[in-house]
């Protein structure tokens, strides 16, 4: 098929394609949507297929009829018109497609735009030095870490004294406002740790120290401007408390007793000289990799600085959606709604895509500037390093495996391929970013292999812990 297209360049990475398609083709499409169409077309006084083709046409309708023709030439048209002009789609979702002509006897005209992958300008990269960070575990560190493994098997007994900061208390709570308890925001029985940190709102475990069991106190709060309940934010209620039940929080010894009961393997330390050692362990490896991650920010930072590129907004726009549904899956997992989320941070959902724009925008930069600096070093993935992680990601989650068909996998593999390359092209840049080591400037070499992501990290807080009570 001969089209004629003229090109404009448009900002944002947008392309128009003016199109025209001969006459001739049109009258084509015309016939072809006329033999589809004419044999579902009954005319009086004729048998199947033998009325003369106007009196069918006038059945038909020459909307029906036009309709048909050109949906007929259309996809076949633009596909043509693509290839005549050079250019490749984002994706079709983005592309938009205006019919300006489509008349018998008269050239098709239409106009596509479509958003394309911009040109992305580098400088010269070769150049970039960034400090790595080094950060030192402190004793003070250690030993907060071990006060909370210790906290974990703290016993709660009950008291019958005033309210301390730290004791858990089972009471009664009414928010009340003009002298009356306000619909919905009464807690009978209700448990918590007289925490000034975590007891929200602020305020309100300073004013119940003091209080007796069987007492009742009312604590006046102003809530802030940004509490979850718009209707209250802003403006001063009162908690009526009544103390039932006070019980303080005893804590084991920091001995070796404590270190047993935090062993789960045979290889866990028994000793507290042992425990504090293996804490310092997870601490520092903690630490190294955070420096690691600002490490490797700071160098895409810098990547960022030397790209020139212009970022359709469709592919921002793909990664705040992909962003938020990740944020779904994690309320999910947690109990919680995106709407109800979305309540309770006071915001609505377009006001959460607004707020997430900038760090989404950054990201598809430094992702397109990675993909051009791969492309530049002719880095690429061993397909065996390609199929491992394919198989990998299989046998880790069954639901995926059951799922996969014959397309999915080949996304699936081109999702994971393309992730190798840019942890590569990352590897790549941190080499080059640290190949002037000096005292403040890498603890590894850099004649070292490519790290490989993390699947799981060293951690204190995943020993084993119990709360109890008396």
């Amino acid at each position: 098929m001969a089209v004629k297209v003229e090109t404009e360049r448009k900002p944002g990475s947008q392309v128009v394609l003016s199109v025209e398609v001969p006459e001739d083709q049109v009258q084509s499409s015309i016939d072809r949507a006329y033999q589809r169409l004419a044999p579902r077309v009954k005319v009086a006084g004729f048998r199947p297929g033998k009325a003369p083709r106007p009196m069918v046409e006038r059945q038909i309708g020459w909307s029906t009829l036009r309709q048909e023709a050109m949906e007929l030439l259309l996809d076949t048209a633009y596909v043509t018109a693509l290839n005549e002009a050079g250019v490749k789609p984002l994706d079709d979702a983005s592309t938009q497609l205006e019919v300006e002509q489509f008349e018998r006897g008269m050239p098709f005209r239409f106009k596509a735009t479509l958003s394309v992958r911009p040109e992305v300008s580098l400088k010269d990269y070769h150049d970039i030095r960034v400090p790595r960070p080094r950060t030192e575990v402190t004793d003070k560190e250690v030993d907060d870490t071990l006060e909370r493994l210790r906290a974990g098997f703290a016993e709660l007994h009950p008291v019958e004294r005033p309210v301390a900061t730290g004791d858990f208390l089972t009471a009664d709570v009414h928010m009340m406002q003009g002298g009356a308890v306000l619909v919905g925001e009464s807690q009978t029985d209700y448990q918590f740790e007289v925490d000034p940190e975590r007891l929200r709102p602020a305020g309100l475990a300073e004013g119940l120290v003091g209080v007796s069991p069987g007492e009742t106190r009312d604590v006046r709060i102003s809530l802030p401007a940004d509490y979850p309940k718009r209707t209250l934010a802003g403006s001063e209620v009162n908690f009526r408390v009544t103390v039932k039940s006070v019980k303080e929080r005893r804590l084991p010894p920091l001995d070796d007793e404590l270190a047993r009961l935090l062993a789960r393997k045979e290889d866990d330390p028994t000793t507290l000289e042992a425990l504090r050692g293996s804490v310092r362990e997870d601490l520092e490896d903690a630490a190294a990799r955070s420096d690691e991650i600002h490490f490797e920010d700071s160098v895409l930072n810098a990547l960022n600085e030397r790209t020139q590129v212009e970022v359709p907004e469709v592919l921002v726009e793909r990664e705040t959606a992909r962003q938020i549904r990740n944020l779904e899956l994690r309320l999910a997992e947690q109990g919680m709604r995106l709407d109800r989320y979305l309540a309770y941070t006071n915001q609505t959902l377009d006001q959460l895509k607004q707020e997430r724009r900038a760090q989404d925008l950054r990201k598809v930069r430094v992702e397109m500037a990675l993909e051009a600096v791969a492309e530049r070093e002719g880095l690429t993935v061993p397909e065996a390093q390609v199929e491992e992680a394919v198989n990998a990601a299989l046998a880790e989650d069954a639901q995926l495996a059951q799922r996969t068909s014959a397309r999915t996998l080949d996304l699936l593999r081109d999702y994971l391929r393309h992730q190798l390359l840019m942890r590569r092209t990352i590897d790549y840049l941190t080499s080059l970013a640290s190949s002037e080591a000096s005292d403040t400037m890498s603890r590894q070499s850099t004649e070292a292999e490519p790290s490989k992501p993390e699947t799981a990290a060293a951690n204190p807080s995943r020993r084993a812990s119990r709360t109890k009570e008396a």
